[in-house]
């Protein structure tokens, strides 16, 4: 960015070119990314049919592939920490604008398995629909959304994710990319849409122009856990009554907390295929129950397939008259992003990556991307 530095007089231009390049360099040492060159703007984004996103399956938590090694001190760096921000335009939502007619594919007897407020590993955590529903399009939570994507050769599938700057969007690695293959591993046709519900995009849908991940994930061959099972993406603009609009401004953003996973108390986000069929964002309050090799650490949960690159937040909500921070006082602030978790229905835990300094490097690198992207 040093280079764009230089030149400020040209700097819009030549990230206009950049944008337009079929291929993408690696933004910075220890990541790699990829351009769209495919669908430039949210106006021309074609692909996605009323049928296409019916047919798009949750695309399955990665199951632990490494030895679990339960690290016995906590996983420790100095925080960096940056506030959420609440939406700077006021865009009421439309949920009379239907995509698709979302598909019924679980059974009634998938569903009641879930409830359970423990699992056979013994971490706690309370799992609920949103009280009430219509919740989902007030801020903090309207911040966070459901992203499409395909994989080429093996169709379409959906994650979910959470606005953390004016154009970007968090989510987990192994929902953009495979793991391995260099850029060739990297998923296409992201679409995400915030406070998605039963089939309603009701702040739009938004297509992306960039992606990058961190090679702890990219060159880890897909195995979890992993010491940074994360991605984030560069979002376009859309047009709100003839004006354009950054992601960030309509929804909001959530801040972010590096190396506070472990110990902490969070929200976990997230649109699970196995919970209202995934059509209803989700959500479970648990404390951090074990660390994990490498840099992950793992809380209670019953949210499985979809859920992945959901946020994990602390200190969630709005503060209350009278009410004063603690030692933690920071407001909705990621700690975490659903990576892995057990195929089977009985330990009910989830596991994230611990954000470092990797994930200040990979947002900082983004950011400069492209100007007003934060």
């Amino acid at each position: 960015m040093k280079f764009q530095a230089y030149i400020k007089p040209h700097v819009v231009s030549i990230v206009t070119l950049i944008s337009m390049l079929p291929t993408a360099v690696v933004a910075a040492p220890g990541f790699v990314s990829k351009v769209n060159d495919t669908v430039i703007t949210n106006s021309n984004n074609t692909y996605w049919t009323p049928q296409r996103l019916q047919n798009a399956k949750p695309l399955n938590l990665p199951k632990p592939t490494n030895q679990l090694t339960t690290q016995t001190a906590p996983l420790a760096g100095t925080p960096v920490s940056v506030s959420g921000q609440a939406p700077t335009v006021n865009i009421p939502p439309d949920l009379q604008n239907k995509l698709f007619q979302p598909r019924q594919i679980n059974s009634v007897a998938d569903e009641l398995v879930q409830p359970n407020n423990v699992g056979s590993v013994g971490a706690h955590f309370t799992s609920s629909r949103l009280v009430p529903l219509s919740a989902d399009v007030v801020y903090p939570y309207r911040a966070v959304g459901k992203l499409f994507f395909t994989i080429p050769g093996q169709g379409d599938f959906v994650c979910s994710g959470a606005v953390i700057k004016p154009r970007i969007v968090l989510t987990a690695g192994h929902c953009v990319h495979s793991g391995s293959g260099g850029q060739k591993g990297f998923f296409t046709n992201f679409l995400f849409l915030p406070a998605y519900r039963d089939g309603a995009a009701p702040y739009k849908s938004w297509s992306w122009s960039y992606v990058m991940t961190p090679d702890a994930w990219a060159k880890g061959n897909g195995v979890v856990p992993n010491a940074a099972d994360y991605a984030m993406i560069e979002i376009n603009d859309l047009p709100f009554k003839g004006v354009n609009r950054k992601i960030g401004q309509v929804t909001g953003s959530l801040g972010f907390k590096t190396f506070s996973l472990f110990p902490n108390h969070a929200t976990l986000l997230g649109y699970p295929g196995n919970l209202d069929n995934g059509n209803k964002m989700h959500q479970v309050t648990a404390q951090s129950f074990r660390t994990q090799t490498p840099n992950s650490v793992e809380y209670g949960s019953d949210m499985r397939g979809g859920s992945s690159g959901g946020p994990w937040i602390q200190n969630f909500g709005v503060a209350s008259v009278g009410q004063s921070g603690g030692q933690n006082p920071g407001l909705n602030q990621i700690i975490g992003i659903t990576s892995y978790g057990s195929v089977s229905t009985d330990p009910l835990y989830q596991g994230s990556s611990v954000p470092d300094s990797r994930f200040v490097n990979m947002l900082n690198t983004i950011c400069n991307r492209k100007p007003g992207n934060c």
